[in-house]
């Protein structure tokens, strides 16, 4: 039997080191928790609510996704809103309200993050006044007599929840099933 290099040695060792350091690197680089995603809007300031258009709406979801919203809606501005925990609401302001608008007069969209949506709503479905429906492609949709307004959805193994909510009964059902609630892309 050969005696081993010993320059071979020190090198493999190294090597082997550096190839761990870079692994462990990389796992705490992707398990880390995220901040606020990058928005991608020509815009400096970054404080919330914030009237966007619906070009940078689907900028935005494309680079941030999943991010939902109810489609275009005439004579509405979109007004986003990022909370800490990543939350993202997208209401539909009319009539000229201003930014902030703290009434929920307002056709809005919230897309709940790193929640397993899906087990939520299978638990919800299954509480009294509670009604739940599974569409051909997947979504499980959710309505309460606790929350009339609002209708929610996720898919089986995502990591989100969607609400949708509209002051007009039974419209946030309807732009569910309809599948104008989409992902912005």
């Amino acid at each position: 039997m050969s005696k081993p290099n010993k320059f071979v040695t020190p090198i493999l060792g190294a090597l082997v080191t550096v190839l761990a350091a870079a692994t462990i690197v990389l796992g705490a680089f992707l398990l880390a928790p995220r901040d606020l995603p990058t928005l991608a809007l020509p815009v400096a300031d970054t404080s919330w609510p914030r009237i966007v258009t619906e070009d940078e709406l689907r900028s935005f979801g494309a680079l941030n996704g999943p991010v939902y919203w109810a489609g275009p809606q005439d004579n509405a501005e979109y007004e986003l809103t990022i909370t800490d925990s990543g939350t993202f609401y997208l209401r539909y302001l009319t009539d000229g309200a201003a930014v902030g608008d703290t009434t929920d007069r307002f056709l809005s969209v919230a897309t709940y993050p790193n929640i397993d949506g899906y087990d939520n709503l299978v638990q919800a479905g299954a509480l009294d006044g509670a009604t739940s429906t599974l569409t051909d492609g997947g979504a499980l949709i959710v309505t309460t007599t606790g929350a009339p307004m609002s209708t929610y959805f996720s898919f089986e193994g995502v990591g989100f929840q969607v609400e949708v909510y509209s002051p007009d009964a039974g419209k946030s059902r309807s732009l569910v099933e309809d599948g104008s609630a989409e992902l912005l892309k």
